[in-house]
């Protein structure tokens, strides 16, 4: 051991007195180590929400009023006035993504303080899940509250699992212990808008026994996740030290109308505001439409006369109060390929639902005609489909689940096309379904416009000729996994743009099918390329493919194609010096396929990212 006194001479210690000193805090901001934890792109001004909705100016004026009113006085029944949580509702298409973001914007603009968190289905992962709820929202909080920063930091000090912990139990340290701790008295009255709750997913855990990829169904589900985020929210703010009102957005869906009716703790609330009749949607609507073709006209030199009054009548009554199939038509006019703006306006109105009896039956009808404008219908879904990483039917399937963002859509042109430009054959008269990034784009991912497009894709009442079922969707990706393998990358790629492709490729969670790598019929040069390449990038996707592989097996015998996969993962996985499953680990699988690999089959190294 080294010491301080190496090769000192001509010396003596008489007395020798210690004063130990601890380290300082690292120096810089407080709230450094929760900065990592947040989903910034949740935030109502992030980046990732720069093309979000917004309420066109002079629309939805009186709904917006409302809440904000509620933000800075209260409830108008001064039984109401301790009352610290709305809802705001309505079905899909009501606008309530917009109003949200408007409301915070005009708190941001008049200097209330405002924290925000937007789910959404179709964003970055930590936005479509619960776990970066609180670290957000006590980040936002700590900003407009200096004080708070660091008893903040300090309970993160105190408790380095705090991450791991339920939301009840998080809120508690990072939220409302620092509020006592300080006695914050805000002077001026503050919002907590959380959008979208209804978009939150279930919580996936690693080293789950449940698997989806089995079949099994896994006892958690997105409503008890949903439920969690809800009732924390109560509870912070039944708590005196809260200083904030909340205002949560969602579909009216069954476990937030239960919630918000419990007569338990229905008092907690202030009456929900329903987007309905009362607030003049169609009014709204009739404004946006009128604005909008009135862009057009400039644009093209129209005159203005056209849409004529019965037209935008017409559009009206179709739109059924969803302000979503207003903006669906504007898109699809002012970006198709094919037409005139006349002429595309003639095709919308020429667009008929062949059952009238739901309220989306236009939009649904409407969806149809965009999808059946692209080259080929079926195949145009299909990459819908793989650009959310989704596939029908499986809500616990995700294709990019490793991934902590969205990959960006050059990376999924890379994993899909054939060839060069298939995707815009494919995609490029679906600009009013889905924002498509420029070809040159090497950042940006794509981003559907709004959720009921999935909802239609969902169902194959809604679709007819043109639903793509889960065998279709996981045949197609599954065919591309393997023409892929089999070339061993991508043959006609840049160099630097394979290096960056096989990095997402090696991380993506293929769907567990049985049989379907069977009868792909892999080469074993095709598997041990991937196997080496997967063993340096992913540790989930080593796993998963070792698991699925034997999921078509007999009890007695493994199918060839398991044998071939396995032991490729194994041979790889002792060359990389991890650790391997155990001759009777392996033995036990024979008998119970579900067995977790998690630790018995892993890297030595720690995560590669």
């Amino acid at each position: 051991m080294t010491s301080i006194l190496n090769e000192a001479h001509d010396f003596s210690v008489h007395e020798l007195y210690l004063n130990v000193i601890n380290p300082p805090p690292p120096i810089g901001d407080p709230l450094n180590n929760l900065a990592v934890q947040i989903a910034p792109g949740a935030l109502h001004d992030s980046a990732e929400r720069c093309d979000a909705p917004k309420c066109h100016p002079e629309t939805r004026v009186a709904v917006q009023g409302e809440i904000y009113s509620w933000i800075v006085h209260g409830d108008s029944d001064p039984a109401q006035k301790m009352v610290k949580i709305k809802w705001v509702t309505g079905p899909a298409g009501t606008g309530k993504s917009a109003i949200m973001g408007s409301v915070a914007d005009t708190c941001k603009r008049d200097g209330v303080p405002a924290v925000t968190f937007f789910f959404s289905a179709s964003a970055s992962p930590d936005r479509r899940r619960k776990t970066a709820f609180i670290p957000t929202l006590a980040y936002q909080l700590a900003e407009h509250l200096p004080a708070l920063k660091d008893p903040v930091a300090q309970a993160i000090r105190d408790k380095p699992l705090l991450f791991t912990k339920n939301l009840r139990v998080q809120m508690e340290a990072l939220i409302l212990t620092p509020l006592r701790q300080v006695a914050v008295e805000s002077k001026q009255p503050g919002v907590v808008l959380v959008n979208g709750v209804d978009e939150c997913e279930v919580e996936q855990y690693v080293g789950s026994q449940a698997s989806p990829r089995a079949g099994e169904s896994i006892e958690r589900t997105k409503d008890e996740d949903q439920l969690e985020i809800l009732e924390v929210l109560r509870e912070a703010a039944l708590d005196p030290a809260f200083p904030f009102r909340i205002v949560i957005a969602s579909r009216p869906e069954r476990v937030f109308r239960e919630f918000f009716s419990n007569e338990g703790h229905k008092s907690s609330f202030a009456p929900p505001l329903i987007l309905d009749e009362k607030y003049k949607p169609n009014a709204d609507i009739a404004l946006f439409l009128k604005a909008k073709f009135s862009e057009i006209r400039r644009r093209y030199n129209l005159g203005p006369s056209w849409p004529s009054p019965e037209i935008l009548a017409t559009l009206l009554n179709q739109a059924s109060g969803q302000f979503i199939y207003a903006a669906t038509i504007i898109r699809y006019i002012t970006t198709s390929r094919h037409g005139s703006p006349h002429a595309l306006l003639d095709q919308v109105l020429k667009v008929k639902p062949s059952s009238g009896t739901n309220p989306f039956s236009h939009l649904d009808a409407f969806y149809i005609h965009i999808l059946q404008s692209a080259p080929s219908p079926t195949l145009a879904v299909k990459w819908l489909w793989s650009i959310k990483g989704e596939i029908p039917k499986t809500p616990y399937y995700r294709l990019f689940h490793p991934m902590s963002t969205v990959p960006p859509a050059f990376l999924v042109n890379l994993l899909l096309q054939t060839d060069d430009g298939d995707a815009e054959y494919v995609l490029g008269d679906l600009h009013s379904l889905i924002n498509i990034p420029p070809s040159d784009n090497l950042v940006t991912p794509y981003r559907p416009y709004h959720k009921s497009l999935y909802d239609f894709l969902s169902s194959e009442d809604h679709c007819g000729p043109i639903y793509v079922g889960y065998m279709q969707c996981t045949e197609f990706l599954w065919g591309r996994f393997f023409d892929i393998c089999m070339h061993k990358g991508l043959p006609a790629c840049r160099p630097l743009d394979q290096q960056k492709f096989l990095r997402f490729f090696f991380d993506l969670a293929m769907p567990g099918i049985p049989r379907l790598p069977s009868r792909l019929n892999f080469a074993p040069s095709s598997v041990d390329w991937w196997a080496s390449g997967c063993v340096s990038h992913s540790e989930d996707g080593i796993r998963s493919m070792f698991y699925d592989v034997h999921l078509e097996c007999l009890w007695y015998r493994c199918s060839p194609t398991c044998k071939l996969w396995r032991n490729s993962i194994l041979r790889h996985c002792k060359k990389a010096d991890w650790e391997v499953p155990s001759q009777m680990w392996l033995l036990r699988n024979r008998f119970d396929k579900f067995l977790d690999a998690d630790n018995v089959l892993r890297s030595t190294q720690g995560k590669y990212r």
